[in-house]
């Protein structure tokens, strides 16, 4: 996987910032290696969000979409207090299932990439198709201001 900056994605990324908290290291000071997925997840939550999907309203019509796959490449580590910014894009899109991407960077410097796979799941049944209006939602363009990107706590 090629480093990229946010800037640097594709044009229909999301981009969330965030602080390191305390909270979030080990006792070096380090970001401990499960937090990144848990920004994955930020980020992923904000790029269907401001596409006018959200997890809850797929839930409620009875669509999950479970992470199958997850992979992280560490490049640097990200540090007590550092301001990162993840960005999140879709990946590849097929039947079942959706990659998203995600770049993590420190200013202009890229700290960790990595992807989830995800399979559309049906609640009680088991996997099926990803609804249409899913995939005209993942495939939507939405212009993002990088001055403007969500934040997390």
């Amino acid at each position: 996987m090629k480093r990229r900056t946010p800037r640097a994605v594709a044009r229909n990324h999301s981009l969330t910032r965030a602080r390191v908290l305390y909270a979030d290291t080990d006792r070096m000071g380090v970001v401990y290696h499960a937090t990144y997925m848990r920004w994955f997840e930020a980020a992923r939550g904000d790029f269907m969000r401001v596409r006018g999907v959200t997890y809850l309203a797929m839930e409620e019509q009875g669509v999950q979409l479970p992470v199958v796959e997850a992979h992280l490449s560490y490049f640097q580590p990200a540090l007590y207090d550092d301001i990162i910014e993840i960005a999140a894009w879709v990946g590849e899109v097929g039947r079942a299932q959706v990659r998203f991407d995600y770049s993590i960077c420190r200013g202009e410097r890229v700290l960790v990439q990595g992807y989830t796979q995800h399979a559309a799941v049906r609640l009680g049944e088991g996997l099926m198709r990803l609804p249409t209006s899913l995939k005209t939602a993942l495939a939507k363009e939405v212009t993002v201001d990088p001055t403007a990107a969500s934040a997390v706590l």
